[in-house]
């Protein structure tokens, strides 16, 4: 028993010892707790700053996107028949209202098709006689 009474006082000394840390560790966390509270408050206001009271949230789903009007094709076809026997790039530009880069474009189809050919500084019709 003597070892017991000396095992006592001891053991007891140890707890008290424990009791202290975990009171004083309790106390650190509500502390740090606090500052953490205090600095998601700060963190929130900034938030708030950044975004700013009218901007709204970006909704989960777009909206589906409309797609433009077509525009209705040029019949190129009666682009050809309205010009005269001869004519000029600038002719044909004014008839189909578009550029010049475009208007190459057919007559190059058009001439490897033989519905055209190049004279001097101007563009004639080929007649289909046959």
């Amino acid at each position: 028993m003597v070892q017991r009474a000396a095992c006592h006082p001891l053991l007891t000394s140890l707890q008290r010892e424990a009791t202290k840390a975990l009171a004083t560790l309790r106390q650190e966390i509500a502390q740090r707790e606090q500052e953490l509270s205090a600095l998601k408050a700060e963190a929130a206001r900034w938030q708030g700053l950044v975004q700013g009271p009218a901007r709204k949230a970006i909704p989960a789903v777009t909206p589906p996107q409309v797609p433009p009007p077509k525009r209705p094709q040029l019949d190129w076809r009666a682009i050809l028949k309205e010009l005269p026997a001869r004519f000029t790039t600038k002719d044909m530009a004014q008839k189909a209202g578009k550029p010049s880069a475009q208007i190459y474009t057919h007559m190059s189809s058009w001439m490897r098709d033989k519905k055209m050919r190049k004279v001097e500084d101007d563009y004639q019709k080929v007649s289909r006689a046959t």
